[in-house]
Formats: C-alpha cells, structure tokens, sequence
C-alpha cells in the first residue's frame, strides 16, 4: 500500500472531479531532512489536475510504478491530492470479470456470493482504516485497474459497480466519503459512481497517456522521466552456499560491555558507507560490516543510523538501556529517552522525527551489495533490513515478495518471521501514510 482548468484539448477524459469551480491540486511533499539530488524544478509547485491521466500519472510518480489489477485510492485534503494507497485487485475479483471462469457464471445467475462480500468488506474496512490515519483526509477516490477483463462491458460495470458499493461502504464508516469510484480496463474509462449518477457520459472514454502528462514530468524522478514505471522488484541476490544458522546466538551484552569501542567502530563504519555513499570495500570492512549486522541490538542501532544519525542511534541505544552508558561515553554523547523514543518509534516506522530517505536508500545499497557476500547469519539480518525498507517505504506488496523469498533460504530467521506476519497482517507502517513524511521515488532522484 501507498501516495498524490477544465482543459478543453481533453473533453473526452474530462471527469464531474474537475468540473467543480475550485480546482484540484498535487502537491509533491518533501519529507524534511530528505537530502534528494537534484529535483525537478517544477514539482516544488502546486501543479493543477485536469483529466484522469493526470490522476494516474500522480499515482505512478507517488508509488514508483504504474500500478495493474490493482484497486488504488487517492485521499484529498480539500482540494489538494495527498496519499495514495494501493492493494491487490481481489482475485475473486479479477475472475468475476472472466468469462471463462466459475466466478463470472455464479455471479451472472446468483450474484455476489456471501464468501465474496465479506472479502469485500474486510479489503474496504482494511483500507478505510489506513485513509483515515492521516488526520487531513476529507474525501478520496477510489480506482479499480483491471487488465484481464473478457466480459461485456456492462457485465464488468455490474460487477465492479457490486464490489465497489460493499468497499465504499467501509469508507464511510471510516468517516471517509468516497468521492468517485472509477473503473479502468483496456485505457478506458468508466464512472461507478460521481456526482451525476444515471446522466454521467463518461462510460468508456479514452484514458491517454499518463507519461505525457505535464504532472508525470514535474513529479517523476529526472532520472526515470524517460522510462516506464516497472512494478517488478528488483530480485534479492543470496550468497551462493548460504550456511545453516547455528542455534547459538552471538553473546552481544559480553560484546558491548567488555569491547563497547569495537562496536563504536562498527558503528562508524557504517555511518561512513551511509553518508559517502557508493563506494569499493576492502576486505577487512566487509567482514567489520558482516559481523555487525549479526548482532540484534545492533543492527537495530544501524537502522536508527540510517533514519536519522549516529548520534542520535547512540544516545537512543544507551536510552533505552540496550547499550552501556560506557559506549556513550567513549562516543562522548549522553544517553537520553527523548532520542530513546524516537529510535523505539522509528523501528517501528512511526516517529514524530520524518526519516531521512537518502540515508535509507544508502542502506539499502550497502545491503544488497553485502548480500550476496554474506553468510547464514548475517545474510538473513540483511534481507530482513531490505524487507523492512520496503516496508516503511508503503511498498508492501514488494516487502512481501522479498520476505517470501529470503524465508526459503533461512526459515528460521526470527527476524523474518516476524516480518512475514506483520505484512499478511497487511500492516502499514505510519511514516508511508503521513504526508509529512511518506516517502516517494524522488527521494530516490
């Protein structure tokens, strides 16, 4: 899950959304701290919507990727697009709008079954729960993309038109009216419901091209604005022979207790791949990293440095009493429960503090470059940081693939466990629902 003129070159895609007298607006937000290269000159602006490929075009630049068989909802705040969520299109779903399945044949002499509108129920309930985490949502609209529809068009109007009234329910018990609802299959367009019901004209009208849209060149990363958004995650790459995890944990309170300036070092390395960036590893610091990473306590101070910074990691980690006032002391910070709770938060993907996402994306490049060198132990730590990036990021469904995949190398990592269980609980982390703070593809420009 993820974010967000009548224009009279484009009636045919003109929607009852921008025919109101105050016009819709996107605005790019920028998480504070967030340290990105070079933008786009023109996404530090209001930029005005006009047609239903601008609204797709804002879902592609705020997601990364174009999103298919999906059902995407955009929350408003007044006038003003703001985050976007995104889930899977039911399965049951996309076979009801086959015509070569049971599902379609059921739903043509029988309706909606009753395993079928609790599903409904439970994904409306699930997302209305998630729009009405940011306290500036006033409305929203929500989109069902389908890719594989083989039934008429008004069977696929039935049908959709069915799903959407038990989902949009769950919106407005959420507090969260729902707008429009539209229908998307083959680039067109159809209105399930708007402002003028039975005399709405948009049925079947020529989407265009989301990448030509001024919103998609304003808004998508300078490096990327040439190339189509993929949703196809990058696949994580293992150590060739990863060895079985030993049951031993490593003894890190003898660690940090007895050799606390070994892992200050640890520490620093890290903070110093983080912030210069890419760059070639020598041996000897490849094993520093690998063996810090082994480390529960530490690695959770790794993440804390990659949010935020060192210090703060620091002082949070001796806050909470997970280090020795010592390490503090050779760090020459103090220890103290407002830096404790906001690294306890920020693992947690919800502290007040925004992250800082060029950091993030520094640590997600230092892992997957470190994966693939990486034994047992320490390589189940680094793809469950990978898994967690995703995670915070509001990319859930990629979270996912990649706990699924590192859980065939090593089942029994509890890291990844408690990973895998979070995201089919579809839990979504905090910072990817504030728009202060949410994180986009431009962090990444």
């Amino acid at each position: 899950m993820d974010h967000y003129k009548n224009h009279p070159d484009y009636p045919e895609s003109q929607s009852d959304l921008f025919s109101k007298p105050t016009p819709l607006f996107a605005v790019p937000s920028e998480a504070p701290g967030a340290n990105r290269q070079e933008p786009n000159p023109q996404a530090s602006q209001p930029l005005q919507v006009d047609t239903s490929a601008d609204v797709l075009a804002y879902i592609a630049c705020t997601l990364g990727f174009q999103p298919r068989n999906s059902i995407a909802v955009v929350a408003f705040a007044d006038t003003q697009m703001s985050t976007v969520v995104r889930c899977d299109l039911p399965e049951s779903l996309q076979h009801m709008a086959r015509c070569d399945t049971p599902e379609s044949v059921t739903y043509m002499d029988f309706g909606m079954t009753e395993d079928q509108e609790l599903e409904f129920i439970s994904i409306g309930r699930q997302l209305g729960e998630v729009m009405a985490r940011e306290p500036s949502t006033t409305s929203c609209l929500v989109i069902y993309i389908a890719d594989d529809v083989t039934v008429s068009d008004q069977q696929a109007l039935a049908v959709m038109g069915t799903a959407n009234s038990v989902i949009s329910a769950q919106f407005a018990l959420q507090g969260i009216p729902v707008q429009e609802s539209w229908l998307i299959h083959h680039e067109m367009l159809w209105h399930l419901r708007c402002p003028e019901t039975i005399e709405c004209v948009v049925q079947g009208e020529p989407i265009g091209d989301p990448q030509a849209t001024e919103i998609y060149q304003a808004l998508a990363p300078r490096e990327d604005s040439d190339a189509k958004p993929d949703n196809t995650p990058r696949p994580l790459v293992f150590p060739p022979t990863a060895t079985e995890l030993t049951q031993e944990e490593p003894d890190t309170q003898e660690l940090l207790l007895h050799r606390p300036q070994v892992v200050l070092n640890w520490l620093q390395l890290w903070d110093q791949r983080l912030s210069a960036g890419p760059a070639m590893l020598h041996s000897d610091q490849v094993a520093q990293l690998l063996s810090a990473v082994e480390h529960r306590a530490i690695r959770d101070a790794l993440v804390a440095i990659a949010c935020f910074d060192l210090p703060t990691a620091i002082k949070g980690m001796v806050g909470l009493h997970t280090f020795p006032a010592q390490l503090a002391a050779i760090a020459e910070v103090h220890g103290n429960l407002s830096d404790g709770t906001t690294v306890q938060e920020g693992l947690k993907g919800r502290s007040q503090r925004a992250p800082n996402w060029q950091r993030i994306a520094e640590l997600e490049r230092l892992c997957r470059l470190l994966l693939p060198l990486s034994d047992g132990r320490s390589a189940g730590a680094l793809a469950g940081m990978l898994v967690w990036i995703e995670w915070v990021r509001g990319r859930g469904s990629v979270a996912l693939t990649y706990v699924r995949q590192a859980r065939k190398h090593f089942p029994a990592d509890q890291l990844l466990v408690i990973l895998e269980r979070l995201l089919e609980l579809g839990t979504v982390a905090e910072w990817a629902i504030r728009v202060d703070c949410a994180w986009s593809p431009q962090h990444a420009a």
